[in-house]
């Protein structure tokens, strides 16, 4: 039996890796990675808002919502303090489902009482962007339906 050359050898191993590095790099070009969550409910509900917009719409939405965020921003706040106890009250050992039960309901008001202010907030911010944006926001509110 022959034993290849060094050269031989080398060229192989170059193609080999090659091979390699090109099937790698189509892996991770090609692999479908997951939308990024983008933050809070809240923060991700705004962001598909704006995406939805035409770009002329977007600043003056953003305007408004930064114009108006005093008079939701504490309702926002009390909403996540909120969201945050029912997840440490989920984690608590001994599990305490009355415990749960109680941080729920202070979540639902919460979360009631924002979407009472926010509301506001989002229809001043709805009449200052175009007919063409408001449908736009419409027809993407509700994926598929």
């Amino acid at each position: 039996m022959r034993r290849p050359s060094g050269r031989t050898l080398i060229t192989a191993l170059s193609g080999a890796s090659l091979v390699l590095n090109l099937v790698f790099a189509g892996l991770l070009w090609w692999r479908p990675t997951p939308a990024p969550r983008g933050g809070r409910g809240f923060d991700r509900m705004v962001a598909r808002i704006e995406a939805a917009l035409p770009a002329p719409d977007r600043p003056r939405f953003q305007a408004v919502l930064a114009a108006e965020r005093p008079r939701y921003a504490g309702s926002l706040a009390a909403m996540r303090a909120a969201s945050a106890e029912v997840d440490a009250v989920m984690r608590r050992d001994p599990y305490d489902p009355v415990a749960l039960r109680d941080a729920l309901a202070v979540w639902a008001e919460r979360m009631v009482a924002f979407n009472r202010e926010f509301g506001e907030t989002l229809a001043e911010a709805l009449a200052a962007v175009s007919p063409e944006g408001r449908a736009q926001i419409a027809a993407a509110r509700r994926p598929g339906g």
